[in-house]
């Protein structure tokens, strides 16, 4: 061989991959995509930047690929020239490869012979082959049950045992905080989260989900609702059978019983991208397909959203960068920061007909070989399920909120606890470098009866529920308190964060847990004593708790004769008729039930 021709073998990165070298009957190491990373970076330095973005929770690389013919392969050159990025992620859920499959081929050949049209002129196409790396290199036949294909797959979690799909809000795992930073310095218009189902028996091959319904901006949600059903359609008229959501059988074992449409969390990816005033579609390949079939299907899913991005994306953008701006009014706004199915609160009205396409099964009242009730699909009997779909998601009214004038105050005690989650969201806010006396507040008193923690840990947390009523005071801010102003581009991000009532918000996850705990409390013979004072009208109230507490006590005398003679059950209840009397003094654990972060309508300026 000449010098040449072996000079043209090593830049020219167009090795088969191990997918396709054994049929589509196994996946490449992680060793391939770092590979194939510096080699395309190497062939073509006009095209491609390889970049490390971190490392796993067992000190690996985790690469992704910068990949453009637009001028623009770095964050500032997108920006400066207005070049959308879109984001796809393969490997979030380790044993549900394609992604990764797909794009590393797209990105070869596209870079070998480039479309007609040439998607990458006009975009960022940033591409993290393997999200859960640790998970992938824990490859097994048995980690994917539902799943058909490749022959070894990896671990669905890290190997912190954490759901990165489920960590986009909390952000608790070096991967996570790898991700997050990546998105804070390329700003992704589009987020494509490319997963596989978890095993219902139908004949669609894709779903493409996506919620806008948790965004602000009425413009942005258009052109994202539009920019889904233009996805399907360009897939369906390539020969597949594309669903708009993911559907969640109402009868696992009965799946003519119909379908509900899940209205998701910010916790996922596609969620969390709306909240940045962003697009975000998570994709589903089905499970049952053969894996070639499925790595074609992603590979589809991609061609199509950039194919639709090279001519849409700079329009998307402008609309996309406009809700920013929109978004620095948002103050006093009411907004729903939390959205559930109606027939989660037992409103049991379809929204509509569905066909979709299935098989023949048998519903067993007792199943062969272990009882039970369970299904059977026959695979050689394909029909057409005739559903009804369920459909009407509408906003949990609890969680319907009205921001604040100016924004929220954290205070210094509780900083450390909230600043890291500010940061690594990327939001705005202002460290106080001096003391502030008699600042205007609202503060949630959290009512004791709404307290609830979930029965078991998720993703390693205790989640919380809280409630409770928002009253007026005023405060002292020592120097090192934080204020977060609402007036930003990322306040629905805020206030996802801050309120209590949003579905993944820092109390929901249980990081403000200790605020909703009794951690003193007065003995049982110091409260009969002090009963017995006020039932008296003895002077030690007077000295010990004041004039004002003394001048009450004869007519809570009164009051407390009045309940005695016509309230039964108080009359039995000790605890009530204690607590008739204890409710009345200073409270001797000032700031139990006071939630830790603070709304205030009084904008704080700033150096």
């Amino acid at each position: 061989m000449s010098a040449t021709a072996r000079a043209q073998t090593r830049s020219e990165p167009s090795e088969t991959f191990e997918v396709e070298s054994s049929q589509y009957r196994r996946t490449g190491s992680y060793a391939e995509v770092e590979a194939a990373c510096q080699r395309f970076a190497i062939a073509y330095p006009d095209a491609v930047r390889c970049l490390n973005i971190g490392r796993t929770a067992e000190g690996r690389s985790i690469w992704a690929l910068a990949v453009s013919r637009s001028g623009a392969l770095a964050p500032d050159e997108a920006r400066r020239l207005n070049v959308p990025v879109v984001l796809a992620i393969g490997g979030t859920h380790a044993g549900e490869i394609d992604g990764k499959d797909a794009g590393l081929i797209l990105v070869r050949d596209w870079l070998k012979k480039p479309p007609s049209n040439d998607p990458l002129k006009h975009q960022v196409f940033l591409f993290v082959p393997v999200f859960n790396v640790d998970g992938h290199e824990r490859p097994s036949p048995f980690n994917r049950p539902n799943q058909n294909g490749p022959s070894l797959q990896g671990e669905r979690v890290t190997a912190q045992r954490i759901n990165l799909n489920r960590d986009w809000m909390l952000g608790q795992t070096s991967e996570m905080n790898a991700m997050l930073q990546l998105i804070a310095e390329w700003d992704p218009l589009l987020t494509l989260d490319l997963h596989v189902t978890d095993g219902v028996r139908f004949r669609h091959d894709v779903s493409l989900s996506m919620s806008s319904m948790f965004g602000v901006d009425d413009a942005l949600r258009e052109v994202s609702d539009q920019f889904s059903s233009e996805m399907v359609k360009h897939l369906t008229a390539s020969g597949h059978r594309p669903l708009d959501f993911t559907p969640v059988l109402l009868d696992f074992e009965n799946p003519r019983a119909g379908i509900m449409r899940d209205a998701d969390a910010p916790r996922f990816s596609h969620v969390y991208a709306v909240l940045r005033n962003r697009m975000g579609i998570l994709v589903e390949d089905h499970a049952w397909d053969s894996y070639a079939k499925r790595v074609k299907t992603s590979l589809d899913v991609l061609t199509a959203a950039l194919e639709l991005m090279a001519k849409q994306g700079r329009q998307l953008l402008s609309v996309a960068r406009l809700a920013d701006e929109n978004a620095l009014g948002m103050f006093s706004q009411s907004v729903a920061l939390d959205w559930h199915n109606m027939l989660e609160t037992g409103t049991e009205i379809a929204t509509g007909q569905a066909d979709l396409l299935g098989y023949e099964y048998t519903t067993h009242s007792d199943a062969p070989v272990v009882g039970g009730r369970h299904i059977t699909y026959h695979l050689n009997r394909p029909t057409v399920w005739r559903v009804s779909v369920f459909g009407d998601i509408q906003p949990v009214n609890p969680a319907i909120v009205s921001f604040p004038q100016a924004g929220y105050i954290i205070p210094a005690g509780w900083v450390s606890v909230v600043l890291p989650y500010l940061q690594k969201h990327n939001i705005t806010y202002h460290v106080l470098d001096q003391a502030m006396h008699g600042v205007e507040v609202q503060q949630l008193q959290v009512d004791p009866e709404s307290i609830s923690f979930e029965s078991r840990t998720f993703q390693g947390r205790l989640r919380t529920s809280v409630s409770g009523e928002w009253v007026n005071t005023q405060t002292h801010l020592m120097p090192g308190s934080v204020y977060v102003p609402i007036r930003q581009a990322r306040s629905l991000l805020v206030a996802h964060l801050l309120e209590p009532v949003a579905p993944d918000s820092l109390s929901r996850w249980g990081l403000f847990n200790t605020a909703y705990e009794i951690t003193d409390h007065m003995s049982n013979h110091r409260q009969l004593q002090i009963a017995q004072w006020m039932f008296s009208e003895d002077r030690r109230i007077r000295q010990r708790y004041g004039e004002g507490l003394q001048r009450k006590l004869s007519a809570l005398r009164k009051e407390y004769q009045v309940r005695m003679d016509r309230d039964e059950r108080f009359q039995e209840d000790p605890e009530q008729r204690m607590d008739f009397w204890i409710s009345q003094i200073p409270y001797h654990d000032p700031t139990y039930n006071k939630y830790p972060v603070m709304r205030t309508d009084r904008l704080i300026e700033h150096p």
